[in-house]
């Protein structure tokens, strides 16, 4: 439960690095001033922007927990059983992450978002 809980705050952390990391770019780069460069990033990055992101995180925490408890339970073998465990646990969750996230494409797509 507590990673659907982190997961959005981190993509919203993610989101301010990033733009942080852009503004300085441009204003060390490409002679951008600061307030030209958030003008531009209003405009160019909407609300539903920040939300979808948000909410996509929500159902990947679920799946990622849902995954990772799954091969934790079901490891076997000691050491090297929670080995292949976690390797499994990890690899099967960035497919899911991908599969979650073409979905949610998908059906932004259909409603125009």
């Amino acid at each position: 439960m507590t990673l659907v809980l982190v997961l959005p705050l981190l993509a919203i952390l993610a989101d301010v690095i990033g733009i942080a990391g852009g503004l300085l770019v441009a204003m060390l780069g490409l002679d951008i001033t600061a307030n030209a460069y958030l003008i531009e990033t209003q405009k160019a990055v909407g609300l539903w922007d920040v939300f979808s992101g948000c909410l996509k995180t929500v159902f990947f925490g679920v799946g990622i927990a849902l995954i990772a408890c799954q091969r934790g339970l079901a490891a076997r073998g000691g050491a090297e059983g929670v080995g292949r465990a976690t390797t499994s646990a990890v690899v099967t969750s960035l497919f899911a992450i991908v599969v979650v996230d073409a979905i949610f494409t998908v059906l932004f797509n259909a409603f125009g978002r």
